[in-house]
């Protein structure tokens, strides 16, 4: 304006800074959020490693129980003695061990294979996928003879 002052207000009129008082409550709270959150992350970040493991452990289960699957009934036995985690399996889970199991049933045969790695409780939880083995067609045809 014309008289020399600002047009704005001063909000500082009395040179007032922020006080002790405040920035120890300031720092108060701060220092809880941080110790409250910091659990939380961690947490979060073993759920996130843990669900990663389990996606990774039914990949394994889907592709090997896929492979066991197509193979002949001769060849299923021996392949399901000699069964292995996949090399990144092994790498990705620790201490990865894989197992199956064949049993008869009415419909044919029930393929059952089971994963588990070191992770608290696993063990006495492991993931189980199962299919079933139609018996094959030339050896029903020969059943009806």
């Amino acid at each position: 304006t014309m008289s020399g002052k600002p047009s704005y207000p001063r909000w500082n009129c009395n040179g007032r800074g922020t006080s002790v008082l405040e920035v120890l409550v300031a720092l108060t709270l701060l220092s809880s959020v941080l110790t409250f959150s910091t659990p939380l992350l961690v947490a979060h970040g073993k759920l996130l490693k843990a669900q990663r493991n389990h996606g990774i452990a039914l990949d394994e289960l889907s592709n090997q129980i896929e492979r066991l699957s197509v193979l002949p009934a001769e060849e299923l036995p021996p392949a399901i003695e000699k069964l292995a985690p996949s090399a990144l399996a092994a790498e990705r889970l620790p201490g990865a061990t894989l197992r199956g199991k064949l049993a008869d049933s009415e419909h044919g045969q029930r393929l059952t294979l089971e994963i588990w790695w070191d992770e608290p409780n696993r063990r006495e939880a492991p993931l189980r996928l199962t299919t079933w083995i139609a018996p094959e067609i030339d050896s029903l045809d020969q059943n009806e003879e």
